[in-house]
C-alpha cells in the first residue's frame, strides 16, 4: 500500500525541482459524503463510481516561488481502497504524473 505522503513527495518530486520533505507540508483527512465532493475532479464515470462517503487526505506544499501544490487522494471510507488522486497548482487541476 502507498500511503498518501509517499504519492506527494513522489509525485512533488516529478513536479518541481524543489526538494520537499514531510517537514515542509501541510495534511489533513477529512470525511465527505458523495455530494460534498466537487464533481469538477472526477469524470461522470468517476462520479457515479464514488462511495457513499470518502476519505480525502489533502497534502499541500507552497514553493518558494509562492507556487502552490495541492494533492488530494480519495478513498472509500469502508474499505481504505484509494478512489483516486488528484493533483492541484495554483488552483487549477494537472495531468497525472504519478
Amino acid at each position: 500500500m502507498t500511503y498518501s505522503y509517499e504519492r506527494f513527495l513522489n509525485g512533488g518530486a516529478l513536479r518541481t525541482s524543489e526538494k520537499v520533505t514531510l517537514n515542509n507540508i501541510g495534511y489533513e483527512t477529512i470525511e465527505l459524503r458523495k455530494e460534498e465532493m466537487d464533481e469538477r475532479f472526477f469524470t461522470e464515470q468517476e462520479f457515479k463510481a464514488l462511495p457513499k462517503v470518502c476519505m480525502v487526505t489533502a497534502i499541500s506544499y507552497l514553493m518558494k516561488s509562492n507556487e502552490d501544490y495541492l494533492m488530494m487522494d480519495v478513498y472509500d471510507e469502508n474499505n481504505q481502497h484509494h478512489v483516486k488522486t488528484v493533483w492541484l497548482k495554483n488552483g487549477e487541476i494537472q495531468s497525472a504524473k504519478d
